[in-house]
């Protein structure tokens, strides 16, 4: 696998200035806006002809066809509500998806606030990331995991890891732990995975430091006893799989089989390797953003490879193994979401 772009060192690589950078990333971003506006005119434009011909134009087939014209305006501008509301009202949207989940060991509930994918810096700042703790400290949550990708780092703006600065408030009064995502890595999907080209900034270490200055725990690979309640879990906080960093070791360390073990891994396409390990009883991730767009019949519009349709959101038993997958509360690439807003992930382990 080739070399990760250090963002340190990313002002002298000849080929990955800071520059070209931050044209691609604009571009992207313009790009998504350009195809939302013509969306946008495609649709509402032919319903305006559609409605004036048919009271304006008494010779015109709208006129003389005034229901049939009436239902195509309606569904054209039913495109145009869809457009508006997927782009501009939907992905401003936080729900709670409460979901329980049953561990023989536990005998008093555990309540988890799982948040993943915050993207922070395309689409959304500072007062998103407001909304988020304050939504997430009104659950009362018992511990609070954050799954990764906490920037979007489509771009390499320093800037990102100031917009973090309310998660101090949910790290004062609740225990907070977070891991990478490839987003901290600088890698994308698909070609990024073994050509560098289509790799952005390494902010991994800008990402921890300045994540833990807020009073989170940062964990990759390493394993913690938690207690909540009078009852004991095992974290393991895995390091990104695309990255190739991962290391399993530390799970050997567990040293009580009666203790539930929590392992925390951003995305789900490591399935198969993590059943492989030994009693791990829930792998909790993100990545997938649920598809962002979720289509009725369909599912997930914009898949992850390597991970199966099914398992791009919710809870999935698999083997001896829970796993419960969010759709995340940002966006990256577009900035559109439908039927699947944004999300905090409230489990309850009882």
């Amino acid at each position: 696998m080739a070399e990760l772009v250090d963002a340190h060192d990313s002002k002298s690589c000849s080929s990955r200035s800071e520059s070209s950078i931050l044209s691609s990333g604009t571009r992207m971003h313009l790009f998504f806006d350009l195809l939302i506006t013509i969306g946008l005119i495609m649709t509402a434009y032919p319903a305006v002809i559609l409605l004036y011909s048919r009271s304006q134009r008494p010779q015109s087939w709208e006129y003389k066809n005034k229901m049939y014209s009436l239902i195509l305006s309606l569904i054209f501008f039913t495109g145009t509500a869809i457009f508006v509301w997927g782009s501009f009202i939907e992905p401003k949207i936080i729900v709670i998806n409460y979901k329980n989940i049953d561990l023989e060991e536990i005998k008093k509930p555990i309540r988890i606030a799982l948040i993943s994918d915050m993207q922070i810096g395309s689409y959304k700042e500072t007062l998103w990331i407001q909304k988020i703790v304050d939504k997430t400290l009104a659950l009362h949550p018992d511990i609070v995991l954050l799954a990764g990708d906490q920037v979007d780092n489509a771009t390499y703006r320093p800037e990102e890891f100031r917009y973090l600065e309310p998660l101090k408030q949910l790290a004062e009064q609740i225990p907070t732990y977070a891991i990478h995502g490839n987003h901290e890595y600088g890698i994308g999907g698909g070609k990024a995975i073994e050509n560098p080209k289509y790799r952005v900034a390494d902010v991994s270490k800008e990402a921890r430091e300045a994540v833990e200055k807020l009073g989170i725990h940062y964990l990759q690979n390493d394993l913690e006893i938690i207690s909540v309640n009078d009852e004991q879990l095992y974290l393991f906080g895995a390091d990104e799989w695309w990255g190739g960093v991962h290391d399993f070791s530390k799970l050997n360390m567990r040293d009580n089989s009666d203790i539930p073990t929590i392992l925390l891994m951003h995305n789900p396409a490591a399935i198969p390797e993590i059943l492989k390990l030994k009693d791990i009883d829930i792998m909790l991730s993100g990545h997938t953003h649920g598809g962002q767009i979720r289509l009725p019949f369909i599912g997930p519009v914009a898949r992850v490879e390597d991970v199966p349709a099914k398992w791009h959101k919710g809870l999935h038993n698999i083997n001896n193994m829970k796993l419960f997958v969010t759709s995340g509360i940002g966006e990256t690439g577009t900035r559109a979401r439908l039927f699947n807003p944004p999300e905090i992930a409230l489990l309850i382990i009882q």
